[in-house]
C-alpha cells in the first residue's frame, strides 16, 4: 500500500480546509493583503509510516487554524463594518458642517451687504456733516475775524482811556503830594512845639522833682529831729548807766504816728540802758510824722533810729 492510498483520506480533508480558508481570505485580498500572509502549509513529510495520533493532532490543529483564522477574518470584517459606519457618521457631519457652513456664508453675505449700505449712508451722513463742518468754520472765522476788529477798536478806545485815566491820577497824586507835604511840614511843626512844650513840662518836673526832694530831705531831717527829741524828752536814765552811751532802734510806725514795735538791732553793750531806749520810744507814741504819706512810707514805715541821749 502507497502512502497517498494510506493517508488520502486526511490529505483531502487538510487541502480541503485549506482551500476554504483562502476562499474566505481571497474576499478582502485587495484591501487587507496582511491577511493572506499565512504560515505555509505544512510540508507533507513523506513517510513510510505515519502514527494515527499524530494525524488525528495535525487534524485538530487544522480545523482551530481554520476556526481561529474565521474568527480572525469575522472581526476584521466587524472593524471593516464599523470603520465604514465611523466614515459614513464623518461624512454626514462633514455634510451638516458644510450645509452649517453655507448657511453661515449666506447670513455673513446679507450682514456684509446691510453693512455695507449701513456704511454708505455713514460715509453720506459724514460727508453731509463735513459739509456742515465746513460751513461752520467758515462762520466763526468770519465771526473771529469781526470780533478781533471789534477787539481792536475796544482796545484803541481803552487804550485812550488809560491815557486819559493816568494823566489824571498823575495829576490827582501831585496835588496829593502837596497836601501831604503841607500836612507834614505842619505837623513837624506841630511836633517840633510839642517837643519843646515837654522839654519845658520836662525841666519843670525836673525842677519840682528836685525841689520836692530837697523838701523831703528837709522834713526828713526836721521830722528825725522832733522824733529825737521827743524821745530824749521821754527817756529815763538809768541809775546805773554811765555818759556816752549809745544805740541804734528799729521803729515800726503807723500812719498815725503810732508805735508797732521798737528793738535795738545795735546794742551800747548795757543791757539796761538798751532797754530804757526801747521804753522811751514807746512812752514817746505816737511820735511826729510827715503829713505826705509816700514820704512816710518810703522813710518813716520801718526806720532806724539812733539813740545818743546828751
Amino acid at each position: 500500500m502507497t502512502v497517498f492510498q494510506k493517508f488520502g483520506v486526511y490529505f483531502i480533508l487538510a487541502f480541503t480546509l485549506h482551500l476554504m480558508i483562502f476562499g474566505a481570505f481571497g474576499i478582502n485580498l485587495a484591501d487587507e493583503q496582511e491577511l493572506i500572509k499565512q504560515k505555509p502549509l505544512p510540508e507533507i513529510i513523506k513517510a513510510s509510516i505515519l502514527d494515527d495520533g499524530k494525524i488525528q493532532q495535525e487534524a485538530t490543529r487544522l480545523k482551530q487554524q481554520a476556526k481561529n483564522k474565521k474568527i480572525a477574518q469575522n472581526k476584521q470584517q466587524q472593524q471593516l463594518e464599523n470603520n465604514r459606519k465611523k466614515e459614513q457618521q464623518l461624512l454626514q457631519q462633514a455634510k451638516k458642517k458644510r450645509i452649517k457652513e453655507e448657511k453661515r456664508a449666506e447670513q455673513l453675505a446679507v450682514k456684509r451687504k446691510q453693512q455695507a449700505v449701513k456704511e454708505n449712508k455713514r460715509l453720506a451722513e459724514v460727508k453731509k456733516q463735513k459739509v456742515l463742518e465746513a460751513a461752520r468754520l467758515a462762520k466763526i472765522k468770519q465771526q473771529k475775524t469781526a470780533e478781533k476788529k471789534r477787539l481792536d477798536n475796544l482796545k484803541k478806545a481803552n487804550d485812550k482811556k488809560r491815557e486819559l485815566a493816568r494823566k489824571a491820577e498823575e495829576k490827582t497824586r501831585e496835588l496829593v503830594r502837596q497836601a501831604e507835604q503841607k500836612r507834614q511840614q505842619v505837623l513837624v511843626a506841630k511836633q517840633q512845639q510839642e517837643a519843646a512844650d515837654k522839654a519845658a513840662q520836662l525841666r519843670q518836673q525836673q525842677q519840682a522833682r528836685v525841689a520836692q526832694i530837697a523838701q523831703n530831705k528837709k522834713t526828713t531831717i526836721s521830722v528825725t529831729a522832733a522824733i529825737q527829741q521827743r524821745v530824749n524828752s521821754r527817756w529815763i536814765r538809768p541809775l546805773s548807766s554811765v555818759k556816752g552811751l549809745r544805740c541804734t532802734i528799729r521803729v515800726k510806725l503807723l500812719p498815725s504816728g503810732d508805735v508797732m514795735d521798737a528793738h535795738v538791732i545795735k546794742g551800747s553793750g548795757d543791757s539796761i540802758f538798751d532797754k530804757s531806749a526801747e521804753n522811751a520810744v514807746r512812752k514817746a507814741s505816737p511820735l511826729p510824722v510827715p503829713k505826705s504819706r509816700a514820704l512816710f512810707s518810703q522813710h518813716f514805715r520801718t526806720f532806724t533810729f539812733n539813740f545818743n541821749p546828751k
